[in-house]
């Protein structure tokens, strides 16, 4: 019998474990009590933290089979506009539940613009003679003040950086549209916009503003987020925005987005049912763009949008024609040897802003030499650039892959919900063949 002790003693100093877990000397039944509770709140913690690691796991397994698509384009090129889009063609209720917080970027967009009209207007009374305003505008603009303040209060509240009036910068995700929805601040936003309805309509309809922006080469409707002229509609304190509302609202994001769609039905193929999908949008400023690198090895397909700006330059560097900088992103892109097996679809977007400068007189060759003689007609620029981008994508491409190319104009909802409803189906089409080949 002693022998046994000793044998089991000597077992208990060897485990660690088993010596952790034997019971203090001395010990009282109420500390019995509380030592096995916490035990028993230890093991479920840790069953927790494994259910949560398992489910981490099982959705890391799950994103790796999904299908993954990577927006690019320069900034300004209608990325966000065309994630809206995806989301409204697939996943509908996104847009209900978020209404709210989509008033409150209107009314930033629409406070933005007053803020422009309002500096060209202070600018111009500055100048040493000055014939298009009067002090009647210099007291339009003192009144306008209280307004003006409300787009620092909700930038403030939004934005953790430091971002110049108009320009507001928010994290990735969607906390910032949850604040947007719920606070007094975004509320009492709202009610000063309402209140200030007939000075807003005031300023627009003035003709020395209008033509002191013309004299500025200050055009707010190329902007996004136009909403100057929808003043009475967006500060009716019943606004709720429409879904075109939604995709010309605009607001910056720092940092790459991340999106998950999950349709409620997929294509069949053969068996293998396919309704989930990823969306990477990433920064278009060239100074952001290696963040675009580790996203190449990952995605099945690319959206790369350009507009046909021609006439314009970057926003962050004058010196560079955007549409040059434009060309130069897509051989990139398409000669990349990561991206060999990727497919590769240019949209062409924000088309009804090039409609428009063509009708107005805009001459394709002064800006582009090579046009020539070529028609100077919408048909006649795009088929010219359409060519263009063609050739670079044959060129450079490491593989021969097929040539995908849609002109879009990102804030038509219903045009572009069967472009993107095509280019879903021709993504998930490849998805499936290379799944079946594999």
């Amino acid at each position: 019998m002693a022998m046994t002790m000793a044998r089991v003693r000597s077992s208990s100093l060897d485990d660690p474990f088993a010596a952790h877990m034997a019971p203090p000397a001395g010990e009282t039944p109420e500390e019995r009590t509380l030592r096995i509770a916490a035990a028993q709140n230890a093991e479920k913690t840790s069953r927790q933290i494994d259910e949560v690691l398992l489910q981490s796991k099982k959705m890391q397994d799950k994103k790796r089979l999904d299908v993954k698509i990577l927006l690019l384009g320069q900034s300004e090129s209608g990325k966000s506009t065309v994630l809206k889009n995806f989301r409204l063609r697939f996943t509908p209720q996104y847009f209900d539940t978020e209404r709210a917080a989509w008033k409150t970027v209107v009314l930033l967009n629409l406070i933005s613009s007053i803020r422009v009209i309002v500096h060209a207007i202070e600018s111009e009374l500055a100048a040493p003679e000055f014939t298009l305003v009067s002090d009647v505008h210099r007291q339009r603009c003192a009144e306008l003040q209280p307004l003006l303040r409300e787009e620092g209060v909700i930038n403030k509240l939004i934005s953790p950086f430091h971002s110049a009036p108009g320009d507001v910068y928010v994290r990735p995700g969607g906390e910032w549209k949850t604040l947007l929805a719920t606070s007094p601040a975004a509320q009492n936003t709202a009610a000063v916009v309402a209140g200030m309805r007939d000075e807003l309509e005031a300023l627009w309809a003035d003709a020395a503003v209008r033509e002191l922006l013309e004299k500025k080469d200050v055009s707010l409707r190329d902007a996004g987020g136009y909403f100057m002229d929808d003043i009475a509609r967006v500060t009716d304190p019943a606004y709720v925005p429409t879904d075109s509302d939604i995709l010309r609202a605009r607001i910056k994001t720092m940092g790459v987005e991340e999106h998950f769609f999950e349709k409620e039905e997929g294509p069949v193929t053969r068996g293998v049912k396919v309704k989930d999908f990823w969306i990477y949008d990433v920064p278009g400023s060239r100074g952001s763009r290696a963040v675009w690198i580790p996203f190449f090895d990952m995605v099945e397909a690319i959206v790369f949008l350009t507009p046909l700006s021609f006439y314009e330059v970057l926003e962050e560097d004058s010196r560079v024609n955007r549409l040059e900088d434009s060309v130069v992103l897509w051989k990139e892109i398409c000669a990349n040897p990561l991206l060999q097996h990727c497919q590769i679809i240019l949209f062409f977007n924000k088309m009804d802003i090039l409609k428009a400068k063509l009708k107005a007189g805009l001459i394709v060759k002064e800006y582009v030499p090579s046009f020539g003689d070529r028609p100077n007609t919408y048909a006649g620029a795009t088929t010219y650039f359409k060519e263009k981008f063609r050739a670079y994508h044959k060129r450079t491409s490491p593989t021969p892959r097929s040539f995908f190319y849609y002109e879009t104009t990102a804030v038509d909802t219903r045009s572009t919900a069967k472009i993107i409803g095509a280019v879903h189906e021709e993504i998930f089409r490849k998805h499936l063949e290379t799944s079946i080949l594999i």
